[in-house]
């Protein structure tokens, strides 16, 4: 799903690739539909014709041996119907990690522990967008065009009782693109959104005091980690007493 880039991917593929590959499914959108909006796009379009749904960023941030990872769970473990990647789960790739935006990583870590707490999961990474899906699964009704999108969909995995799998991936960042620099209204909106998913389960005052705590400690986390290594999702959280 090509959504609005501006860099030649549609005539790239029209010119280069549509007769070599010619199962190809490709969507172009005139202008960007969100995050979120594609993946539901994404999902809408799966559900018509196949059995096995990978998302995976064409933009060189997300590892291609991990979609062979991720089918090999698939075949094995019929169980399964969500695998989610995660570059905080181990050590195991860290050599071949590029740097990460230090306020991306504290985000999700922050955001991932609050997740676990109201959905009784053991996520390490909320939001890396590399996930395999059994398109059985998959929602079609959910609504949030935007970056906050996984927060609705680990408040639907709860709701739905699906058995996860997270697997390990490299943390890789094209340079480009290492800041955000919107910590603030990102963890705002973050926390907002999980204060309105679980405002019928009676667990309001948990988020709210957690972005509280997030907010008041996120600046000295930041400063810490701009000059110490990145920790996996369980050292970060056992090194800063969460």
């Amino acid at each position: 799903m090509d959504d609005g880039s501006s860099d030649q991917s549609q005539e790239i593929y029209e010119k280069s690739l549509a007769e070599k590959y010619p199962f190809i499914f490709t969507r172009h959108n005139t202008g960007p539909l969100g995050y979120g909006r594609t993946i539901l796009t994404l999902f809408q379009r799966a559900k018509e014709k196949f059995d096995i749904l990978i998302t995976f960023d064409a933009d060189l941030q997300h590892a291609p041996f991990s979609i062979k990872e991720i089918l090999e769970i698939f075949d094995n473990k019929p169980q399964i119907k969500l695998v989610s990647t995660s570059r905080y789960l181990s050590y195991r790739f860290w050599k071949q990690n590029t740097e990460a935006p230090i306020d991306r990583y504290i985000t999700n870590m922050l955001v991932t522990k609050t997740i676990n707490r109201c959905y009784h999961l053991n996520l390490t990474d909320s939001f890396c967008g590399l996930k395999g899906y059994k398109t059985e699964i998959l929602p079609t009704n959910l609504n949030e065009p935007g970056y906050a999108f996984p927060l609705i969909f680990w408040h639907y995995v709860f709701q739905n009782k699906l058995n996860i799998e997270e697997i390990e991936t490299p943390i890789i960042y094209r340079l480009d693109r290492r800041t955000r620099g919107e910590w603030k209204q990102r963890l705002k909106e973050y926390y907002l959104k999980l204060e309105y998913l679980v405002s019928s389960t009676g667990q309001k005052q948990k988020i709210q005091q957690d972005y509280q705590q997030a907010k008041k400690r996120m600046n000295n986390l930041i400063n810490y980690f701009e000059n110490s290594p990145l920790l996996t999702y369980q050292d970060f959280i056992k090194q800063n007493q969460f």
